[in-house]
């Protein structure tokens, strides 16, 4: 198995998909689509326990948001006034 392969079990393996995409790896390729190892390190970190995992995804858009809980799962909101 090539170690690209072997890596994408992993990160199935810490919940991904292969049909994930990050706009941010791989020109927003497919994990599936991933042939370098550093783009599947990459996806791996966003799924690693510890790494971030379960925060939300932000954008600029988010910019001014603070981290909070909805219903368990951290999210960003609005500051409350």
């Amino acid at each position: 198995m090539k170690t690209v392969e072997a890596l994408k079990v992993l990160y199935v393996a810490f919940g991904g998909e292969l049909t994930d995409t990050y706009e941010d790896i791989a020109d927003g390729a497919a994990v599936s689509d991933y042939s370098l190892t550093p783009d599947i390190i990459c996806a791996i970190a966003k799924k690693a326990p510890g790494a971030g995992a379960g925060l939300p995804e932000v954008t600029a858009t988010d910019d001014g948001k603070v981290l909070t809980v909805v219903s368990g799962e951290w999210a960003a909101a609005e500051l409350p006034e």
